[in-house]
């Protein structure tokens, strides 16, 4: 059969219960949204499809036939079904909860993205969250996810974004290495040295400083994606490293690590939140955002349900 008549014999069936089921065209009508005449050319374009008459009318009665009988038991399946789905998308909308799934860096941890999770779900204890640790770009629909934490730039202009905070980066060395090779006094000098590149915070052979100070970078002795590689390299004194202060301040407080060219870098690296649009709707969604955000932008308010175009959290 045609898939056109099939859908339309589906809006058709429905019409056939919902003026059996309250007993008149009008109250079908009204319960619709639909005029009494489209009503009744649903039920009569049924009827044509199936070949035979389902319901007998006179001006005040509506009777089913043999037939309509056994079509009524089969089509008030539909509205069942449907008034459950309703039902069911309700609750979605109104209450959070149900299965939450979330992508995360591998390093969430170090962003204080982890930590949040046990008082999230205390404070739902509705939803039961599924959290995958990949540093991965997730295609959220192909990938069954909800919503994705990125550390960087969103890479999907399609998704819904809210930016949670960002991140002071920081140029940094061990003083033996700086020692030994001295200190860079300008962006160009660091051609010269030897460079520890982490590929999943900067683009692959460039540091970006600042907005407009962009370095490229190729000489060193490691690339890896793994910030606590890198840290440890740097430690190691193999060269200077491009990364986050706070996975810093430690060594740098200690004396560790030194931070190189301070005046010249301003770059902030940010920490998003990504959602298929239209998905922040949904309440078990817009629970986990509005909680993120009010946690990690320290003003412990919610979004607003209005927030989307999902101005950024901060």
């Amino acid at each position: 059969m045609d898939e056109k008549v099939e859908i339309g014999n589906t809006i058709a069936m429905m019409s056939f219960a919902a003026v059996v089921s309250n007993g008149s065209f009008s109250a079908a009508a009204k319960l619709l949204g639909y005029s009494k005449a489209a009503v009744s050319r649903q039920i009569a374009r049924l009827e044509a499809n199936v070949g035979l008459k389902l319901l007998d009318r006179t001006t005040r009665t509506v009777t089913l036939t043999p037939a309509g009988r056994e079509m009524y038991r089969r089509c008030a399946r539909i509205i069942d079904e449907v008034s459950e789905a309703n039902q069911a998308m309700s609750g979605m909308l109104s209450t959070p909860r149900g299965d939450l799934k979330v992508n995360a860096p591998v390093v969430s941890s170090l962003f204080n993205i982890t930590q949040r999770i046990p008082q999230f779900l205390q404070t739902y204890p509705d939803i039961r969250l599924f959290m995958n640790l990949s540093d991965s770009k997730t295609d959220l629909l192909k990938d069954d996810f909800d919503i994705a934490f990125w550390v960087g730039e969103p890479y999907d202009l399609t998704l819904d974004t809210v930016k949670l905070c960002d991140y002071e980066m920081t140029l940094a060395a061990s003083a033996d290495y700086l020692d030994l090779h001295g200190r860079p006094s300008t962006p160009a000098d660091l051609k010269e040295h030897m460079c520890i590149l982490e590929t999943h915070l900067s683009r692959i052979g460039e540091w970006r400083l600042s907005s407009d100070v962009v370095i490229p970078v190729s000489r060193g002795p490691l690339t890896s994606n793994s910030v606590r590689l890198t840290r440890e390299a740097m430690l190691a004194g193999m060269g200077i490293g491009y990364l986050p202060r706070f996975l810093l301040e430690q060594d740098i407080a200690s004396r560790k690590i030194e931070v190189v060219l301070p005046g010249i870098v301003t770059q902030r690296l940010p920490l998003y939140l990504l959602f298929s649009r239209g998905s922040y709707a949904m309440s078990k969604v817009r629970a986990f955002v509005d909680f993120l955000a009010a946690e990690m932008n320290g003003t412990g308010t919610p979004l607003s349900g209005a927030a989307i175009q999902l101005a950024s959290a901060i």
